[in-house]
């Protein structure tokens, strides 16, 4: 398993709102489930939050059944806003916070926090926070949004979910969530995932075999981005080294007619141009031809596939955060002339 849903953001009901002093019921901050605006998640509900610009230090609490962390190395989430945060000047005005039982939110041992960034306004993007600095002792029992600065604001959070990534399984897996649910003769198709040297699956299915993986040079870049904000600074993270996947998805009939179908129905759910989702993780899907006398589909194999090529990451290694600079100071010794 490489994500677990820490909180779907699906009912509102389960948040209460407080003041400042994480007791006082308040009314500056509003938290109410949302049908329409949804991000990544597949409850299709996120969690519309309404601050009033007297809502700094109001807070969002949700106690959650306990939740062990160990083996997940970043959290996510969807997020949508009317106005951006933490880039180019514009200030932060949302805070995440964790705690345990044997280390609250509000215990001063527990430092962990970070700040939601918003590249632009009225998009979803999804947040990644890195876990390597976590430091509640024991299962995560209770989660914490807090409201920070004068002005009012609209956010849509979605989803939050512990993940372990794991680029080559997480892609197998969205491509078999992509896939799943095709029917023929009004039977669902059951999807395999599987090593060329494993058997194929009899029919009616689809027969999904990963036969390639390289280093994508061409979409290494050197840029870097700031990542886990928090009141000290952020860390200066770059993007993992990029691999390209190659799969071939074959249809497997009894009849030409249940291939054709099968066929169509794949070009239905994933278009030549597309992407795939895993854990609010987009991947760049496409499809190619793959040259050569051995290549998989056409007249040169006795059943047809549609070749897909899905571009990944790897995650880089956590780094240590960057502190801003207030001040800068030069010194020098005076030289003695002669």
């Amino acid at each position: 398993m490489t994500a677990r849903i820490i909180e779907p953001m699906g009912d509102a009901a389960q948040w209460a709102a407080v003041g400042p002093d994480g007791s006082t019921p308040s009314t500056e901050v509003t938290i109410a489930d949302e049908t329409f605006v949804v991000g990544y998640g597949p409850d299709r509900r996120s969690a519309r939050v309404s601050a009033t610009p007297l809502a700094e230090g109001h807070r969002l609490r949700r106690t959650l059944a306990p939740v062990d962390l160990s083996g997940f190395t970043e959290l996510r989430l969807s997020v949508r806003a009317d106005r951006p945060a933490g880039y180019g000047g514009a200030p932060f005005f949302l805070e995440l916070r964790l705690g345990s039982a044997a280390t609250a939110i509000d215990d001063p041992a527990n430092t962990w926090h970070r700040l939601l960034p918003v590249r632009a306004a009225d998009r979803w993007e999804t947040v990644r926070l890195s876990l390597d600095d976590l430091t509640t002792a024991g299962p995560l029992t209770e989660i914490q949004v807090r409201c920070l600065g004068g002005t009012g604001f609209t956010a849509y959070l979605d989803d939050v979910i512990a993940v372990a990534p794991r680029p080559f399984a997480d892609a197998d897996r969205a491509l078999a969530v992509r896939l799943a649910g095709i029917e023929v003769g009004g039977s669902a198709v059951p999807v395999t995932v599987r090593a060329a040297g494993e058997p194929s699956p009899v029919a009616p299915a689809l027969d999904v075999v990963q036969f390639d993986v390289r280093y994508a040079y061409d979409r290494v870049v050197d840029a870097v981005v700031p990542r886990d904000f928090t009141a000290a600074g952020s860390r200066q993270a770059v993007p993992g080294d990029p691999y390209d996947i190659d799969y071939a998805v074959t249809p497997v009939a009894a009849t030409r007619g249940d291939q054709a179908a099968l066929l169509e129905a794949v070009l239905d759910r994933l278009s030549p141009v597309d992407e795939l989702v895993a854990d609010g993780e987009r991947l760049p899907t496409r499809l190619v031809w793959i040259p050569g006398p051995n290549r998989i589909g056409g007249f040169l194999t006795e059943v047809p596939a549609l070749t897909y090529r899905v571009s990944v990451r790897r995650t880089p290694p956590a780094v240590p955060p960057v502190r801003p600079v207030d001040q800068l100071a030069v010194t020098a010794d005076l030289l003695e002339t002669v």
